[in-house]
């Protein structure tokens, strides 16, 4: 090897960034990829698979033998709050190649003979983090359950874009805590990043089976995202016809329009790239989403019905892109997780082209759909969606099962929308949604 290259190279492995040494098998020659230049390449798409899946291997590319040689900074832990469940998730973590760092001001705590031959720090995070640098390849777990010492954790891997973040805690006390964060300056969208409750809903009763449930949940975000990400359409070109005094997609929520909340979570998720369908007062969309990454396709003929807004958007998909999340605009408790799990679902190769998430029976949104509905999509008319097709073809559908109203609540009248900005208000407080309901509709009458 060149020693210019191996210099390259291990600057590389040095900064924590991931790397492919591209060696023609047929001359010798060989070239350095780095991952900010993949996508760029002329092969973008064997290094998109190489760098997702971390395995080195042949390609073939325009008649020549390629070898891609990977290299992945190797996967990190940091863990705030040297407690029970952090006492079982270190050694598992260890044990399947992760360098694990535990954090805890308290130092009682923070002991080695409580975690003996792992790295661990009895300082704030705000201060350890200035040294022990975060990155895309770090995943963050904080379960102290004390805001003094997970906030200023939370903050930093958002802003690192750590692969992972988990909190402990429920969803009232989440609720809560994304008030608090949203209130120092940090954006709903990367909030909506976080996955908490921690771990997969796996029934855990200890903090072991905790434990388990946290790395099955890092490991999924670490080693199953595609080559290619999946699109987001997001349809915001209706009329909303039951809320005849407002435009209801750019009615505030907590302060936030409507539409915004959802275009957010779906920025939040894996989907690139996103695009809102607008047609009825489309400018007033596109005001509420101002700033955000995202593409825009005007629906002309959005009074036809939903049928027009998924052609318009579907027409809109780039060439490259093969499996699509199709959101609506007025579905504000949709989680990106929910999101990613949907698409992830989606496997062409095993006739598994629409995903939908269920629960009781019931089937929510958003939905994930392949390549091969595409066409079938561009003859719908009508005020209908994908549901026909699904229907007609289930042998193509796989259900994702949830838990929660997120995938079942759109906002169609003004009562909605008031029972869901009751909802928000209650998960961060003791307040008794039901009861507060209740007592609106008796003042009421």
């Amino acid at each position: 090897m060149d020693l210019s290259l191996l210099e390259a190279l291990n600057a590389e492995r040095t900064a924590r960034r991931a790397a492919v040494l591209v060696t023609d098998l047929d001359g010798g020659a060989q070239r350095l990829v780095r991952a900010a230049d993949a996508g760029a390449d002329p092969l973008a798409e064997p290094l998109a698979e190489a760098l997702r899946s971390g395995r080195s291997g042949r390609v073939e590319a325009e008649g020549r033998q390629l070898f891609l040689t990977v290299q992945l900074p190797s996967p990190r832990l940091v863990i705030t709050g040297a407690v029970h469940i952090s006492q079982s998730l270190a050694p598992m973590a260890a044990a399947i190649g992760f360098e694990v760092t535990i954090l805890d001001p308290r130092t009682a705590f923070a002991t080695p003979e409580r975690f003996p031959g792992f790295d661990v720090r009895a300082e704030w995070p705000q201060d350890a983090l200035a040294s022990l640098t975060l990155d895309p390849f770090t995943a963050v777990a904080v379960l102290a359950h004390d805001p003094k010492i997970d906030d200023p954790a939370l903050t930093a891997a958002l802003e690192a874009g750590c692969f992972y973040v988990g909190a402990l805690g429920s969803r009232k006390s989440h609720a809560g805590r994304v008030e608090r964060l949203a209130a120092k300056g940090v954006p709903r969208g990367s909030l909506a990043r976080i996955r908490a409750p921690i771990g997969l809903d796996i029934g855990a009763a200890n903090p072991a089976e905790i434990a388990v449930s946290i790395l099955a949940q890092l490991v999924g975000e670490l080693r199953r995202r595609p080559a290619r990400p999946a699109a987001a359409l997001v349809l915001a070109a209706g009329q909303g016809t039951r809320m005849p005094h407002a435009h209801k997609l750019t009615v505030p929520v907590g302060g936030v329009p409507l539409v915004r909340r959802v275009v957010e979570t779906a920025l939040a998720a894996r989907a690139r790239p996103v695009i809102v369908v607008i047609g009825h007062e489309g400018e007033a969309v596109r005001a509420a989403l101002a700033g955000l990454d995202v593409t825009f396709a005007t629906n002309q003929d959005f009074a036809q019905g939903l049928s027009t807004s998924l052609r318009t958007g579907v027409a809109a998909l780039p060439k490259e892109v093969e499996r699509v999340v199709v959101l609506l605009g007025d579905m504000p408790m949709v989680e990106p997780a929910l999101i990613d799990r949907v698409a992830d679902a989606l496997d062409p190769a095993r006739s598994r082209l629409a995903a939908v998430p269920v629960a009781g029976g019931r089937h929510g949104n958003p939905v994930a759909l392949a390549r091969p509905l595409f066409p079938a999509l561009m003859t719908l008319h009508g005020d209908v969606g994908a549901r026909q097709i699904l229907a007609q073809n289930p042998d193509f559908v796989v259900e994702v099962p949830v838990e929660g109203e997120g995938a079942f609540l759109d906002i169609d009248t003004r009562e909605e929308l008031e029972a869901l900005e009751i909802h928000a208000i209650a998960a961060g407080t003791d307040v008794d949604a039901g009861a507060a309901l209740e007592a609106m509709k008796a003042e009421d009458a």
